[in-house]
């Protein structure tokens, strides 16, 4: 379980600097994309791998009970990924907004991945 919760942290710590970089461009570009051929594909990915992510993550709070770890957190991190992965694309949404969820997914997947050298 600690291996598979490992792993995909790690992915979705690529997810988010990808996204970083998405946003990046988007601004460059400034053109609004295409939802159905860039958007929704990669955000359905992400999500697929936030879902995933919360699973593993659960399970693992309610059996070693970790340290400044909480289900409610995971819930964000979910959350936020999942409105990173759209938002990312569109130079409209303000570059503050995006830095500060992508802020605080890297800060709870930091914690996840620091408590899971703790507990293995």
């Amino acid at each position: 379980m600690g291996e598979e919760l490992k792993a995909l942290t790690e992915q979705l710590h690529e997810y988010n600097e990808q996204l970083l970089a998405i946003a990046r461009r988007a601004r460059e570009r400034n053109q609004e994309p295409d939802f159905f051929a860039e958007v929704k594909p990669f955000a359905e990915e992400v999500q697929a791998a936030a879902e995933r992510w919360k699973e593993a993550a659960s399970r693992w709070i309610r059996q070693t009970q970790p340290k400044y770890v909480h289900e409610r957190q995971i819930e964000a991190t979910v959350d936020h990924m999942t409105k990173l992965s759209v938002e990312a694309f569109y130079p409209s949404v303000p570059n503050r907004r995006i830095k500060q969820y992508s802020q605080a997914v890297a800060y709870t997947l930091d914690l996840v991945k620091d408590r899971l050298g703790e507990t293995s």
